[in-house]
């Protein structure tokens, strides 16, 4: 063999060892890698030059910061075309001014502009109503857009804080609908769950697919009373109680002239939101010489009252 052939044999062995010392390189660099990437992380499709990715599509939740919850409540005059805000000390304007947004009676979203503080009259009956709206106190907002459902109570927040893609949609029943749409299943598991029969049993709301918000009064135990509002998601059931202990007036047991009984009109829904940590409902209860409006936030297999509550004198003349 020639002195050119042998040379000629000798570049193509360091060529292939070349190669295969490269390989070696990209094999340990794969090895290295977290199993996590290999089993989360998809290989990408050749695509022809010209062509840009498309970036994957994800479905992204939207949760309340119940954080940045305030008890800044009101409600809406007779026109649905003003909303005022009590509960509330003069002097407040920077901060008022922020809201923005007021989100009541279901869920329904409007927006709504900082007016002025409005002061008092010695008119006032004290009844925080339409009828006697312009007599009271508080930081008034003009409706924009849409109108307010009158007489509604309405909560309001700076729109940077309430995230409204949070809301879930409600659907509330009532009347005899609100009694016959009970499965017979459903009042079994709630009989089962809390050892006690129940009186009366009824639907307040539908709210997104499979959530539901019952009323439920169960049969007096002795002086013992009790009601919850109970939260069925799928087949999960959460219960807010309200026990309470008849002490000689039989005739105001919850509430002032409740006559010891509680009915689907006394409640409403003011909103449902998702929260990273489960649902979140404002409540209004109305009673016999005003309303009630609170927040309800599931924590664990519970639901707790939070902190921030409004309250509405509107006992009848």
């Amino acid at each position: 063999m020639n002195k050119v052939m042998i040379s000629f044999l000798i570049v193509l062995m360091l060529v292939g060892c070349s190669g295969n010392s490269s390989l070696t390189s990209n094999e340990d660099h794969l090895d290295s890698t977290p199993e996590q990437s290999a089993e989360t992380v998809s290989p990408s499709p050749a695509l022809p030059p010209s062509e840009e990715p498309t970036p994957s599509i994800q479905q992204t939740e939207a949760y309340l910061d119940t954080k940045k919850l305030r008890g800044n409540f009101g409600f809406a005059d007779a026109e649905g075309r003003n909303m005022l805000v009590t509960g509330h000390e003069k002097g407040l304007d920077q901060e008022m001014t922020q809201l923005n947004e007021a989100i009541g009676d279901q869920g329904n979203v409007l927006k709504v502009k900082f007016n002025k503080w409005q002061d008092g009259t010695e008119n006032s009956n004290g009844r925080e109503m339409a009828h006697n709206f312009e007599n009271l106190a508080g930081y008034l907002y003009t409706v924009e857009e849409e109108s307010a459902t009158p007489d509604e109570t309405y909560y309001l927040t700076d729109q940077i804080d309430f995230k409204v893609d949070a809301l879930l949609p409600v659907e509330t029943l009532e009347g005899q609908e609100a009694l016959s749409t009970v499965e017979v299943s459903v009042r079994e598991r709630i009989v089962d769950t809390k050892k006690r029969e129940i009186q009366k049993i009824w639907k307040l709301a539908d709210l997104s697919a499979n959530r539901q918000l019952y009323l439920v009064q169960f049969v007096r135990l002795d002086q013992e009373m009790l009601f919850s509002l109970v939260w069925k998601e799928k087949d999960e059931f959460t219960f807010m109680d309200y026990p309470a202990v008849i002490q000689g007036d039989e005739y105001s047991v919850w509430r002032v002239d409740d006559g010891g009984e509680v009915r689907p009109e006394m409640f409403s829904i003011l909103f449902a939101a998702e929260t990273s940590e489960g649902p979140l409902l404002g409540i209004n209860w109305w009673g016999a010489e005003g309303v009630n409006t609170f927040f309800l936030h599931k924590e664990g297999d519970s639901f707790k009252e939070m902190d921030i509550q409004y309250g509405r004198y509107t006992s009848p003349i």
